[in-house]
């Protein structure tokens, strides 16, 4: 490897080529206007940010991988058939709240890339990087308010087809189905990567998913119901384990991508449990809108302890990887 930017760049390339399939098929799912204009919008913003790394990438001798980085996998993990049973106004939501996770993915990956690229002088990469990196957080915040306001549409839309207590059930049982496999994948993560600190982190944050898991399997049995034996769209993508992707990747870059999947689940969780609110709070339920917002407080803190510890864990694993060039 002459220069050890070219995978993290690949990565990236690789990353942004695949959301940007997501962002049209989103736009042409989308049910709300403005929802569907910011996602063309960012397609072809996306479209242009993969044509910029792809000269980086070849200015340093590389060319693009025909094999996907691990978020590049992780972005195609949403499976259609996860939403069977939503309208599409809910449909619209889920797409919003993925896309809102991808945006953080990215924020993060962006970072990652950064501090690698000032770590062994390239500072050409990393200012390319900080700035596609903007970019990426100023779609985000686009996003995040468009969450609430279409998942409020779609309760409504629902309500009228299935009752109030039906669709507050689906919305309740999505989340608890996320947060199991959210335990699930931070179990993993703290059992693997060389960076102690790292593994103790998603520890903490999987006995933290548990709690919050058995919190809305409480709730769900208040109304009478039962925890949902399908998995929802955000839980088949908090489920997902890069394992593959990460081949090739030391155990110190394993850390970093970890805190990268960490905090775009958390945004995730974020979002969902903003939907989560609006819904409940469309329907009247204030008990599940306190909740919602208990928990979506605890996904905050997640978030942003995953941010903290990322340019330290990135820079350590830049250093693994110039140590073995």
């Amino acid at each position: 490897m002459d220069h050890p930017i070219r995978r993290y760049l690949e990565d990236a390339i690789a990353a942004e080529k695949s959301f940007e399939k997501q962002l049209n098929t989103f736009a042409e799912e989308a049910t709300s206007p403005r929802a569907r204009t910011l996602f063309e919008q960012h397609a072809a913003e996306t479209h242009q940010q993969y044509v910029e790394l792809t000269s980086r990438l070849n200015a340093l001798g590389g060319s693009t991988s025909v094999l996907k980085g691990f978020l590049a996998t992780l972005f195609n993990t949403a499976p259609r058939t996860a939403q069977l049973g939503h309208d599409e106004t809910e449909r619209t939501t889920q797409d919003l709240i993925m896309a809102f996770a991808v945006e953080n993915a990215e924020v993060a990956m962006y970072e990652a890339l950064t501090v690698a690229a000032e770590t062994v002088g390239d500072s050409e990469t990393a200012t390319l990087a900080r700035r596609i990196q903007a970019q990426e957080k100023a779609t985000a915040d686009k996003l995040w308010p468009l969450i609430g306001a279409t998942a409020q549409e779609g309760f409504e839309q629902a309500e009228s087809k299935d009752g109030a207590r039906d669709v507050m059930l689906r919305y309740l049982q999505d989340a608890e189905a996320a947060e199991e496999n959210f335990e699930d994948a931070l179990a993993t993560f703290s059992k693997s990567g060389d960076q102690e600190e790292v593994r103790s982190l998603m520890s903490l944050m999987s006995n933290k998913a548990k709690e919050q898991h058995t919190r809305l399997r409480a709730r769900i049995t208040s109304l009478g119901a039962e925890r949902s034996t399908s998995k929802s769209l955000l839980a088949h993508l908090l489920a997902f384990t890069p394992v593959t992707a990460q081949m090739g990747h030391s155990e110190s870059e394993k850390s970093t991508q970890h805190l990268m999947i960490t905090y775009s689940a958390a945004a995730a969780e974020m979002g969902m449990y903003e939907a989560l609110a609006a819904a409940a709070s469309a329907a009247g339920d204030g008990e599940t809108e306190r909740l919602a917002r208990q928990l979506q407080s605890d996904e905050q803190e997640d978030h942003t302890l995953a941010w903290q510890n990322l340019p330290q864990s990135a820079r350590m694993s830049a250093q693994a990887v110039l140590a073995h060039r």
